[in-house]
């Protein structure tokens, strides 16, 4: 797996995701994951897991960790663009139900006030 941060003028974070998010990718970029979590107070954070062709248990907890610590922080973490493989394990594990999927990101700026927040 590999990770690219990136930070939107409005200082909203996302992180594209390639490759397989499993157990040994997780361990890899367990620090990473930290300071997303670290640097996410009040800040949107977008998960782009289009081009993830393969997700595990570690990756689902991976994302869950995060979601937990961003949401303690007064942020947001949306997952995007999840396809095939990734989508059907987050639907099958109803993690859609506690973490805002979306397919394909809004026109507009994106902020934590333009999307819903599902686990308020």
């Amino acid at each position: 797996m590999k990770m690219q941060l990136d930070t939107s003028n409005q200082g909203n974070l996302t992180a594209s995701i390639f490759g397989a998010f499993d157990a040994e990718s997780c361990s890899e970029h367990k620090a990473s994951f930290e300071n997303i979590c670290n640097e996410a107070a009040s800040k949107l954070v977008v998960v782009n897991m289009s081009q993830v062709d393969f997700l595990d248990a570690s990756g689902i907890g991976a994302l869950v960790f995060m979601f937990k610590r961003i949401n303690a922080a007064g942020g947001q973490l949306v997952l995007l663009g999840a396809q095939q493989q990734p989508r059907d394990l987050l639907v099958m594990l109803r993690v859609d139900h506690i973490i805002t999927m979306i397919d394909t990101l809004p026109n507009q700026n994106l902020s934590t006030e333009t999307l819903p927040s599902i686990a308020a």
